[in-house]
């Protein structure tokens, strides 16, 4: 009897499967805005409702920890990796929207590249939470090593931004979106971190 009142350990996988692959999906269509030349912001509005769906889906989980204490591994755990993810998401909202904010319409030099390496890590990201009980330590790694990649990049892009852009807003804003790319990898770090934790606090 007691076990039926239990919650069901399989709905926070299922959320932070659905979780992951809506980001992915908004990483897909970032890549899409800031690989044309000239930049399509209709883009944008595919975006916002995904990254609506993301926020519903974190404060799906928040509820449950909050109203029960049965959980696949620790509660901390739980929140950190569905809140990595959600910045992840929301990082890449931010990006997009201020394309629109900034009134930007040509490329951005080397955000496509940012963000194709986004798009890995988050593929790397999904292989690892289709199945937390298996150790996907790889998947992880490979999710850090782009993270170096991605700031090797950022530094290239700063500087030739500083010594090639002459005009000063437009270095402001093009920097701007350039830094939330290179944030949204790191917290692909992140969540990549809480992933390795769990493998080795489950071992």
């Amino acid at each position: 009897m007691f076990r039926r009142l239990l919650p069901k350990e399989e709905k926070y996988f299922e959320n932070f499967r659905e979780m992951v692959q809506h980001v992915s999906d908004m990483a897909d269509l970032t890549l899409k805005l800031f690989s044309s030349e000239t930049i399509d912001k209709s883009i944008i509005l595919e975006i916002k409702p995904i990254e609506r769906r993301c926020d519903e889906i974190t404060n799906k989980v928040f509820k449950r920890l909050n109203q029960t204490f049965i959980t696949p591994f620790d509660r901390e755990d739980v929140f950190n990796l569905i809140k990595k993810l959600d910045d992840i998401g929301d990082i890449l909202f931010a990006a997009t929207i201020r394309v629109d904010i900034f009134n930007s319409n040509k490329k951005i030099k080397y955000a496509d590249e940012l963000v194709s390496i986004i798009v890995q890590q988050l593929k790397a990201l999904e292989i690892a939470i289709q199945d937390l009980k298996a150790k996907h330590v790889n998947e992880c790694k490979a999710v850090k090593d782009l993270e170096t990649e991605a700031d090797t990049i950022y530094r290239s892009a700063i500087k030739e931004l500083f010594s090639e852009e002459k005009d000063a807003i437009e270095l402001i804003k093009k920097k701007e979106i350039l830094g939330l790319l290179e944030d949204a990898s790191d917290k692909c770090q992140s969540a990549a971190n809480v992933i390795l934790s769990i493998f080795i606090k489950n071992a």
